[in-house]
């Protein structure tokens, strides 16, 4: 079962911090999954679990040193000709990054 939201800007709460922590209330305490059908990115427990390792001053000052970090190191994987082919579950863990990000950087941006 999914919300199906349009914005970050529907969802309950003024702050960045107040969204993220309502988001964590429906997602991992009632068990229920956010679609944000604008950007197409689903909030799910993987999703918030890596949200929630972020430091609460990232979302005050609007980046993540992190998630970039996690991000590149990601493409890099994906993207270099000398290592394997990336397995389907270390595409599944990105793809929850690159939602965990996505969410992110909204959040941060609905703030000005």
């Amino acid at each position: 079962m999914a919300i199906e939201v349009r914005t970050v800007r529907q969802l309950k709460g003024a702050s960045p911090r107040t969204k993220l922590h309502h988001l964590y209330k429906t997602v991992c305490r009632r068990g229920i999954n956010v679609h944000l059908t604008k950007e197409d990115i689903y909030v799910t427990p993987a999703v918030m679990s890596i949200l929630l390792q972020r430091r609460p001053e990232d979302l005050d000052k609007g980046d993540s040193q992190a998630l970039r970090v996690l991000l590149s190191l990601r493409h890099d994987r994906e993207a270099s000709p000398c290592l394997a082919p990336a397995s389907e579950a270390f595409k599944a863990q990105t793809r929850d990054m690159e939602a965990a990000a996505g969410l992110f950087y909204l959040l941060v941006g609905e703030r000005g």
